[in-house]
């Protein structure tokens, strides 16, 4: 005990109470634990007066203060006066109870005797020289904690690269290559270049890896959501905006729709001696690598940065998350992904920080077994999954990318994912010689055998001779890139819920790439196999070794992709070529964000699904509050506004029964609005310009109705296009104007002029003319109808390709019906705010190419389809309609359905996919959609090729399955005995 806490009695502050001689002397202890000096005695000096009588009761009876000293020093008589204590004692205060008791001593103390002057200066020269004794604090011994177990040869990560005990790798995330409907000659300077930069990397190790990812549904859910501000409010009883939501998440967890990954790790530099002894002394510290070391590897970092960054691969180096990803998904391999990443945002891992990608995850194999059992624990949840490794095996040659798929990227025609890990050492020329001369040694060595022991040898020894002498001169007197050589293992891993499944989908694999050339092996030693999908860990077995050129593993091609349409709108199908990828593809996408021209080109022999195809994209725009506008000549798309969730919001017009006045041609042309330009000067000269654009198509719009009016030998009559012109300039080109203004201004030109006006008053007569003429009162574009359908059913449309003279009366009237109905639902979407989302649908645009009028019309909607933030939607069963328009150069998106007829006609859609020609991609187009003859059922899909805003074709299958009731309010085809006479089971494929 030390302080004066522990002993009530002590002396005045200014004179400390110094221990009898040969008692050990207390000292004080600071804050840091070391002795400041000398502290009280551990027990009160006595006077004679007050110690303790003889017969006191023995020390263990009395009673003692808690914080009093348990043991007493034995009495001893000092052997000198004791000095520092004053001659008169000051009066003792009480202490708090419980009082303090000493210990008795043996002999009483005397009275010290009174020190003298000297006696009191020499003891204060010696406690001046006297120093404190410091007493050191021991540490507390080291604890001998139990190390970490680590399963992987990782030992740390930083950035894009891992480090292993031996070697470092840089990993880098390869790009989707589009692979579909490209020419040859694109696909061949694609394979070239990847394989000059695998030859570029010769003397190095590569590891490539793909995996997969599944497709986000929860995280495209609610990017709709947030791209969809106003969705039409809900109806009771019919299915809401969520259910409309969940509808699409539940389409997307139905089937395996995941996106590959393409990764590829460089080990580009083995570690030495003393980088291994910088880094044991460094996990000691809790530190990784020496930064020595980094910066040396910085340089060959950069090296390989710019082969990989080149044409061909393109690659990147991969981010902190990517790598975080590929080491989760290699561990835990054919499992569910993890709920989330680490939160953490460096991109640096410790040793001990790797625990985090096994501890999730069991292995289980039996001796014999022919899969891996793997237990992962996600959440709450216990994951269960047997995993199978193939090996390839023995490979002929293929002819790609003439005639073949690339051979890794086969397995993507299956509907369900599977991993990939190639590893894979790049022979420069040297090392590629001396392996070839070592192989043609073996082989001549087995031919002098055959031929000591007077035996034929056979054939197959000298044609393997005779190519090896090929090769062997092609690498010597060739370029680098035919010298390079691959020496490496493939491994395919497949995955199912039971032992069985698994084994049943590896036969699958086994067969399916047996039909290529291609031998898939399934060997022992499942474990190891499985390690090494794992970065950092070594190969398993040199068996099943496949050497090739790097020209042929450059056409391997993983990175192979499908991918088409946008993440962001509504789902419309699933890609049905190499591979399976959702199709989510929104109108306005084209005009928000790639700022090109809204206009959506749909071509298909009749039966083809345009139409279907065309009226479900205008009802999921629709179902987001966009403003739609159908024209549908024929009239079944207006059965979408008998839609129970799109009933309140939706609005048909049939104009076979409409109005006087409804389609005047001077009102339907809208007269743009000044605040809808900017506000400064070159607002008000674009807003000027579209005012006379505007009264310059009235002109024209009239005037072609006018001789869509008129009988045909009048119309070939020179004097009847001058008369009209002449008659459009006196009128004034406004709103108001009418057919009955342009009729008077013909009158008054002599007497051409007024036979003409009279022709034309003798039309104005007919029931279906009465739409023309006369004054509209109707406000177009003003509505608050989300959907509007504008049909004349029963209308007989005329065939274009015969004379006029031969239409009837009711032809002769659908043409400038059909152009004036085209004209109104223009002005439904120029009636509107410039940023608002607006959707037009034009179904029969080939009757537009045949007058001016409509072309101008057709372009102007191409042309202001950005400014205005327009989808236009146009269907034509030839693609030359459209071509015809001067529009290609206007054209976003371009669905191409079957088109079996005409192969010309094949090829002109192509030109609108911006296919090759004449390389065989007509028959694909021809292959789209087709029955099978020995059923006669009807066929339950439709199938196209799309081209999006990116320029990237693919085949989809349309599905709008997922939307109760679309299809059936869609089906166009007539079916009169209903329900009986349907497919069932394909009831819900989009046709």
């Amino acid at each position: 005990m030390s302080g004066p806490a522990a002993h009530p009695v002590s002396g005045p502050a200014s004179h400390p109470i110094s221990a009898p001689v040969g008692h050990p002397v207390e000292h004080t202890l600071g804050a840091d634990g070391l002795e400041q000096g000398p502290g009280p005695a551990p027990w009160p000096v006595q006077h004679p007066m007050n110690a303790a009588p003889r017969n006191a009761a023995p020390p263990s009876t009395l009673p003692t203060h808690p914080a009093s000293v348990a043991v007493a020093p034995p009495a001893r008589m000092p052997s000198r006066p004791v000095t520092g204590i004053p001659t008169s004692a000051p009066p003792q205060s009480a202490p708090p109870a419980p009082l303090y008791v000493p210990a008795p001593e043996r002999y009483p103390a005397l009275d010290p005797p009174e020190p003298d002057d000297a006696t009191t200066a020499r003891d204060e020269r010696r406690q001046k020289k006297r120093k404190p004794r410091r007493v050191r604090s021991r540490p507390p011994k080291e604890q001998k904690d139990r190390q970490a177990v680590h399963e992987l040869e990782l030992r740390e990560i930083a950035g894009h690269l891992t480090f292993t005990r031996n070697d470092v790798t840089a990993w880098y995330h390869l790009p989707d290559i589009q692979w579909a409907f490209r020419a040859d000659k694109e696909r061949t300077s694609i394979l070239l270049g990847i394989a000059a930069q695998y030859a570029a990397l010769g003397g190095y190790r590569l590891h490539l890896r793909r995996t997969n990812r599944p497709y986000p549904a929860v995280g495209w859910a609610r990017r709709m959501a947030a791209l969809t501000p106003h969705p039409v409010p809900d109806v009771r009883g019919a299915p809401s905006w969520s259910d409309h939501l969940e509808a699409g998440q539940r389409r997307l967890h139905a089937t395996s729709l995941a996106e590959g990954e393409v990764y590829l790790g460089v080990v580009f530099q083995r570690r030495t001696m003393r980088e291994q002894m910088v880094e044991t002394l460094n996990s000691l510290r809790k530190r990784g690598s020496g930064n020595a070391e980094r910066a040396r590897l910085e340089q060959l970092v950069g090296r390989f940065d710019e082969v990989l960054g080149a044409f061909g691969m393109q690659a990147r180096p991969a981010t902190s998350k990517q790598v975080e990803w590929l080491i989760h998904r290699s561990v835990a391999l054919c499992m569910p992904p993890p709920p989330a990443l680490s939160p953490a945002e460096a991109g640096g891992w410790e040793t001990g920080d790797l625990l985090a990608f096994t501890e999730h995850t069991m292995r289980y194999r039996s001796p014999y077994g022919s899969t891996v059992k793997l237990l992962s624990r996600i959440g709450d949840e216990h994951v269960e999954r047997h995993v199978a490794v193939l090996t390839f095996g023995r490979m002929e040659e293929l002819s790609i990318p003439e005639r073949h798929e690339p051979w890794l990227h086969f397995h993507e025609q299956l509907p369900w994912p599977m991993e990939l890990s190639s590893r894979v050492d790049v022979l420069g020329q040297g090392d590629a010689l001396r392996s070839l001369e070592h192989k043609l040694l073996t082989i001549r060595s087995q031919q002098r055998d055959y031929h000591e022991h007077e035996m034929d040898a056979p054939p197959e020894l000298e044609r393997l001779a005779q190519r090896a002498l090929d090769i062997s001169d092609e690498m010597s007197t060739g370029l680098d890139l035919d010298a390079a050589r691959v020496h490496g293992w493939h491994r395919i891993a497949v995955s199912g819920r039971t032992e069985e499944e698994c084994l049943k989908r590896v036969r699958a694999l086994t067969d399916h790439y047996r039909s290529m050339r291609i031998t898939l092996n399934h060997p022992r030693d499942q474990l190891r196999l499985l390690d090494e999908f794992i970065p950092g860990q070594p190969v398993a077995n040199t068996g099943y070794l496949r050497r090739m050129p790097a020209k042929y593993f450059a056409a391997a091609i993983p990175q192979a992709a499908a991918a088409i349409g946008d993440r962001r709108g509504p789902i419309i199908g699933e890609t049905c070529g190499t591979s399976h990828r959702p199709v989510m593809w929104d109108p306005h996408y084209a005009t928000e964000v790639r700022e090109r021209s809204g206009l959506t080109v749909f071509v298909a022999e009749p039966g083809g699904g345009k139409s279907t195809l065309m009226g479900g994209i205008a009802y999921l725009a629709a179902r987001r509050g966009v403003q739609c506008t159908i024209l549908d000549p024929s009239g079944p798309l207006a059965r979408l506004a008998t839609m129970p969730e799109l009933a309140p919001y939706s609005k048909v017009y049939n104009l076979t029964r409409g109005e006087p006045g409804t389609l005047a041609p001077y009102g339907l042309i809208p007269t743009p609005r000044r605040e809808h330009f900017a506000s400064d000067e070159s607002g008000t000269a674009e807003w000027n310009s579209a005012v006379a654009a505007a009264r310059a198509e009235r002109k024209a719009l009239a005037t072609d109705i006018c001789m869509m009016l008129l009988p045909p030998q009048i119309q070939r009559e020179r004097s009847s296009p001058i008369l009209l012109q002449r008659a459009a300039r006196q009128v004034e080109p406004e709103e108001s104007a009418t057919l009955d203004d342009l009729v008077a201004a013909v009158a008054t030109f002599g007497e051409e002029g007024a036979e003409l006006a009279e022709t034309l008053g003798d039309v104005r007569d007919m029931p279906l003319s009465r739409l023309f003429f006369g004054r509209s009162t109707a406000q177009y574009g003003q509505d608050e109808a989300v959907l509007t359908i504008i049909t004349m059913a029963g209308l007989a449309l005329p065939d274009l390709s015969i004379d006029r003279e031969f239409w009837q009366l009711e032809e002769r009237m659908a043409l400038p019906m059909l152009h004036l109905a085209t004209a109104f639902t223009t002005r439904r979407a120029y009636g509107r705010a410039m940023s608002e989302r607006k959707l037009v649908a034009l179904d029969e645009t080939h009757f537009l190419a045949g007058w001016g009028s409509g072309r101008a019309l057709f372009t102007r909607l191409a042309r202001d389809s950005r400014k205005w933030n327009i989808a236009a939607l146009a269907a034509s069963q030839n693609p030359v309609d459209i071509l015809g328009l001067d529009v290609q150069n206007l054209v976003s998106t371009v669905f191409v359905g079957r088109i079996a007829e005409d192969p010309e006609i094949a090829a002109q859609a192509l030109r609108m996919l911006g296919v090759q020609r004449g390389i065989g991609y007509e028959n694909t187009l021809a292959q789209l959609s087709v029955a099978d003859t020995q059923n006669d059922q009807r066929l339950g899909y439709r199938e196209f090729v799309m081209r999006d805003v990116d320029g990237r074709v693919q085949k989809f299958r349309a599905d709008l399955a997922y939307v109760a009731g679309l299809l059936e309010h869609l089906d166009t085809t007539a079916d009169p005995l209903g329900d009986v006479g349907r497919n069932s089971g394909q009831e819900g494929d989009a046709r």
